[in-house]
């Protein structure tokens, strides 16, 4: 069995790796922030899942995303370096292709997240280090305690019986479960062929806020309430994920609504 080290093990996606790796009689270890020892240590197989999206603490935001990753690729002693990044650089994009070209929205006050993203996609591809690169879309998972946008609503619409959508109910986007992006990302990290590539990790197809809506209004008869959203400019193009396919032949994406719908069923039985 190989040996990982999954810098971000103890978050969303690195604990769901963490796990998959484990249960699969990998030797796995989770550095702490600030050990030393990556630096004196083989790190065997390193997956890079810290990341830090508040921008109003950009320089956490730069340190996560960027800072260690570069200390990581000049000092570190590995045998192949997978790097998280995210498929938001390609909001109000044309195209959701990996090799198409990308622009900075003047207007996004996240604009900082993508950034130091495409910095850190680019210091990886620049190291003559062997690295792969993957894209997640919005990563989602089933468990209702998480403060990510799905879980939120759901446990609202339950509890209280009522959801405040602040988004238009047109707006979609793909989402992505954490088990699939956890077993990609593994499946990736050893297939020596997407050395220097960019692959995205997605479901392939977008899902509106309203059918999110509608499904959360059909199996816990909730109140939806749309609030008014000036401004709001964000829209994703459908992730292209042609080259995943390509190298996960037997990828087939969970369903984020009828995920959707077991994790209500089972809720309501623990209730």
């Amino acid at each position: 069995m190989a040996l990982y080290t999954v810098f971000g093990g103890r978050g969303f996606i690195g604990s769901e790796i963490v796990n998959q790796l484990t249960d699969s009689g990998h030797t796995v270890y989770v550095p702490k922030r600030g050990d030393g020892r990556v630096f004196k240590e083989d790190l065997g197989c390193v997956i890079y899942c810290a990341g830090h999206g508040n921008c109003n603490a950009p320089f956490d935001v730069f340190e996560a995303n960027v800072s260690l990753l570069k200390r990581l690729l000049q000092e570190a002693k590995f045998d192949y370096l997978l790097y998280m990044s995210s498929t938001r650089v390609y909001m109000n994009q044309k195209s959701s292709n990996e090799i198409a070209s990308l622009t900075i929205c003047g207007d996004d006050e996240r604009r900082l997240f993508n950034l130091t993203k495409l910095l850190g996609e680019e210091l990886c591809l620049k190291s003559k280090r062997k690295v792969c690169i993957v894209r997640p879309s919005n990563v989602y998972g089933v468990a209702l305690n998480s403060p990510l946008f799905l879980p939120s609503i759901t446990r609202n619409a339950i509890t209280f019986g009522k959801v405040d959508m602040y988004i238009p109910c047109e707006y979609s986007k793909d989402y992505v479960s954490v088990q699939d992006v956890a077993s990609c990302c593994i499946n990736l990290a050893t297939n020596q062929n997407v050395h220097g590539e960019i692959v995205n990790i997605a479901a392939g197809y977008n899902v509106s806020a309203k059918e999110i809506a509608d499904t959360l209004i059909k199996h816990t008869g909730c109140e939806v309430n749309w609030h008014e959203v000036k401004n709001f400019n964000e829209r994703f193009p459908t992730t292209d994920i042609s080259k995943l396919k390509k190298y996960i032949s037997t990828f087939s994406p969970r369903d984020v609504l009828s995920d959707l719908q077991y994790t209500i069923e089972n809720f309501k039985k623990e209730l």
